[in-house]
């Protein structure tokens, strides 16, 4: 709990920097991007229908005109921050004792690896679903306040799918992190590893492949087919489950078998 307590105190500011930040972005550029879309002419609606651009995020013209097609749209792009967020808190939050020379401390304390590791995942996941929570809030006053005739089901369907993105690249960003715990540039490494799993999804979503989907979360919550059937395909949560648990597990081991690199 000690530990808990100093590493929630010690990135308070890193954690609310992003929840306001992404609170702000769409509170914002949800209505603005309904307005533009209410006068948009039917030359552009045919112009953006026939775009690759539309079909390597998975929208179709006909569920982005809907009701809650622009707000699932722009949160496929927030999930691109949130799943950097996600994955760099994961990463810095080992990387750091490294870089910043308090491995030597914190190990040398009467605390086991077991409380330590755990101190920091728990960490890593309040902050992500304090994000999150944030997120779905300012979501939910700029629909209400813009926008009527929503489901509100499937509203929080799609702004929950951010926070299990992020949890999902969090879990990774454990495992990076605790595996290459000398990493200077954990930023560097959260924005390349997100933008590659992003591009997976892009790319089987043009090519029309499933199987090279469930190489990326991006891919396990897709806000039409949550429209048609109401929930999440079963199939992609019960493997970003099992993948999630599994990045648990190995970062866990890892952590308690690992030599650490105490200062010279």
């Amino acid at each position: 709990m000690i530990i808990l307590k100093y590493e929630l105190k010690r990135h308070r500011k890193y954690i609310l920097g992003w929840a306001i930040a992404l609170a702000l972005c769409v509170f914002v550029m949800t209505p603005t991007y309904y307005s533009f879309m209410d006068v948009s002419t039917g030359d552009l609606y045919e112009t953006l229908g026939t775009s690759d651009f539309y079909k390597g995020v998975g929208v179709s013209m006909e569920y982005l005109t809907s009701p809650l097609g622009i707000y699932a749209f722009l949160t496929s792009f927030f999930m691109i921050a949130s799943g950097i967020f996600g994955m760099h808190f994961g990463i810095a939050i080992h990387t750091k004792e490294c870089s910043e020379r308090t491995s030597e401390y914190l190990f040398t304390k009467p605390h086991t690896r077991k409380t330590i590791y755990w101190a920091k995942a728990f960490t890593v996941f309040f902050g992500v679903v304090v994000v999150s929570m944030v997120y779905l809030l300012a979501s939910f006053l700029a629909l209400a306040l813009f926008r009527s005739g929503i489901d509100w089901g499937e509203f929080f369907l799609i702004a929950l799918s951010l926070m299990l993105v992020t949890l999902f690249l969090a879990a990774m960003g454990l495992l990076v992190g605790i595996l290459f715990s000398r990493n200077r540039s954990p930023l560097l490494t959260a924005g390349l590893i997100v933008f590659v799993e992003y591009c997976v999804t892009s790319f089987s979503n043009i090519v029309s492949n499933r199987a090279i989907s469930f190489l990326s979360p991006y891919s396990f919550f897709s806000a039409a087919e949550i429209s048609k059937s109401g929930f999440y395909e079963l199939d992609y949560l019960g493997w970003c489950v099992l993948l999630f648990a599994l990045f648990l597990v190995l970062s866990y081991r890892v952590f308690l078998e690992k030599d650490i690199q105490f200062r010279s």
